[in-house]
């Protein structure tokens, strides 16, 4: 699809890509050129997907899931279970990858008989535990049997931000990527005009809540009105420390430099007491973050403002 806007010519495509619709848009007058480095761009998120789905009996999250430990792993793989251990730490184990088992048990279990369901729950909770996840070498394997990971919060940031480092290889100076709402820009919409992207109010989808203007960085939003388990009683972003926990804040928004840090943290500050996750991410280097509580209260870190579009439609 091809929009003129003013002098420029904005290029735009989308596919079904992990599981949610991914968009490329570049402005440029070389609309050949463009819609090829955007195929490079897709493919490049193509094998992520590959890697990296749980769907896909032969990925390697797959196996490695299936068989406790992985030989010969790729390097992106052991590269995102580094970064996802450093967030980890970072959150104090909100943000988990080997949260899967509960995920899966709360969502198979919760309905049926709660001392049943309860006596369950603390044997899979003793299965999520980050540090039980070990590299050596080429090498990942569980310390624990029945451990599995799920890199859902992570991959979709990552795959962003792979495809905007193909795009810049390719000479792109103006583009934005869209992976199921984990934004990465490429400079502005032009040289002059950043890039205005809407965060929908959760509490009336329809609208924008606000509107941020992005140049070079990226923005996620993780929610808990999005995705349900359980028949639809509880949030899928399950907290490992207190899975039963009610939901205090029902949307989050990062901006910071990479898509896989902003896509981890929103999931970990839906989790996080408020005050706490503000806190957090204050200490950050170039991070700024909106919380959006179930009272409809929001919270915004000090410099997130300096984002926000004030008159913007």
């Amino acid at each position: 699809m091809m929009v003129s806007e003013e002098k420029h010519l904005l290029v735009k495509k989308s596919k079904i890509l992990m599981g949610t619709s991914v968009t490329i848009m570049i402005v440029s007058r070389d609309i050949e050129y463009s819609e090829e480095v955007m195929d490079n761009a897709f493919n490049e998120i193509k094998k992520v997907e590959a890697m990296m789905s749980v769907f896909n009996e032969e990925s390697e999250v797959s196996r490695l899931n299936r068989q406790g430990y992985l030989e010969n792993a790729s390097e992106e793989l052991i590269w995102i279970i580094k970064e996802a251990e450093k967030i980890s730490k970072l959150t104090d184990g909100i943000f988990d990858i080997t949260v899967a088992p509960l995920i899966e048990y709360i969502d198979k279990n919760f309905l049926k008989d709660r001392t049943s369901f309860e006596e369950g729950l603390r044997s899979i909770l003793e299965l999520v535990d980050y540090s039980s996840v070990k590299v050596e070498g080429r090498r990942i394997r569980f310390l624990k049997k029945g451990m599995k990971i799920v890199l859902n919060a992570i991959a979709k940031g990552y795959a962003a931000d792979l495809a905007a480092e193909t795009l810049k290889k390719c000479g792109i100076r103006n583009a934005l990527i869209n992976a199921g709402g984990d934004i990465r820009t490429i400079g502005g919409k032009t040289d002059k005009e950043p890039w205005r992207i809407g965060i929908r109010d959760p509490f009336h989808k329809e609208q924008n809540i606000t509107i941020i203007k992005l140049h070079d960085g990226a923005v996620a939003t993780s929610g808990s009105y999005e995705r349900r388990i359980a028949q639809g009683i509880l949030s899928h972003i399950v907290n490992p420390k207190r899975p039963l926990a009610s939901e205090q804040v029902i949307s989050s928004t990062v901006i910071c430099e990479r898509t896989l840090v902003a896509d981890a943290l929103a999931t970990s500050l839906c989790l996080m007491d408020p005050k706490q996750g503000i806190d957090l991410v204050e200490k950050l280097d170039n991070a700024e973050a909106m919380l959006i509580m179930s009272d409809r209260k929001i919270l915004r870190t000090s410099k997130f403002a300096a984002y926000e579009c004030t008159g913007c439609t």
